[in-house]
């Protein structure tokens, strides 16, 4: 389980996370909705301690974490180990090919041999739809498939979430239904997944658990069901912007 208790994180004088508490079962996939501002990325980034609150505690599994203080390097190496991230940018190193990008990391912890590794990493670029893509730079790969070794890279070091910072919203329609397959195929996997998105139907018909963030503040935490059909004015005022935008198109 990955439980956060009273979590406040301000910048530059600015509260942005109010005092939110959250409990998010192993094998579901949750999904972060909000309007721009709200404190969405922020709060994904306190899960995997890119950034650090100011009050409240985090637990993963059996480690915890409490905020208030200076973290120590290996509280923070300890609660990292339970997580892995994949942003919006896909942050490959140019100069690997995409089989290295995904081999290095278990090779640098030294969970695995670089033949190990290069195997691991072979078996998963597979599992995205890579197979056939393997020894090329990232330069010479499209948004969606950069964005799919990313994943794979993220997957390579055995995490027990997956978090993503809005992982298609740098594509276009065709390329983001590319990593969206990928996402649905983890989801079905019963992996546990933390996703910031934008994208309404994957909200709909993927998430076990919808997280609606507004002011800082979590304003829902239930069920897609339940979400999509409140009654709440600010949940509708969202809804209706993305209703429109389906409309126009």
């Amino acid at each position: 389980m990955l439980k956060v208790e009273s979590l406040s994180k301000s910048f530059g004088g600015q509260q942005i996370l109010h005092d939110i508490s959250l409990e998010l079962q192993d094998g579901e996939t949750t999904v972060i909705l909000g309007p721009s501002g709200s404190g969405k990325s922020t709060l994904l980034r306190c899960l995997n301690l890119l950034e650090t609150p100011e009050a409240g505690a985090l637990t993963i599994e059996s480690d915890t974490v409490r905020f208030g203080g200076k973290l120590t390097d290996e509280s923070v190496r300890t609660m990292r180990r339970h997580s892995a991230m994949v942003f919006q940018q896909f942050n490959l190193f140019p100069h690997y090919t995409a089989l290295q990008n995904v081999a290095l990391a278990p090779q640098l912890n030294g969970k695995l041999s670089k033949a190990a590794a290069e195997q691991q990493a072979r078996e998963l670029l597979t599992k995205v739809g890579l197979e056939h893509r393997m020894d090329a730079y990232p330069d010479h790969l499209s948004g969606g498939q950069q964005q799919r070794v990313a994943i794979a890279r993220a997957l390579a070091i055995s995490p027990d979430y997956l978090l993503f910072d809005e992982p298609t919203s740098a594509l276009d329609p065709e390329l983001e239904a590319e990593v969206i397959r990928v996402l649905v195929d983890l989801a079905r996997e019963n992996r546990s997944l933390v996703v910031v998105t934008h994208n309404m139907a994957f909200a709909q018909k993927v998430a076990d658990r919808i997280v609606f963030l507004a002011g800082g503040r979590v304003s829902y935490n239930g069920t897609p069901a339940g979400f999509f059909s409140s009654d709440d004015t600010r949940i509708r005022k969202f809804l209706n912007v993305y209703e429109l935008i389906e409309y126009k198109i």
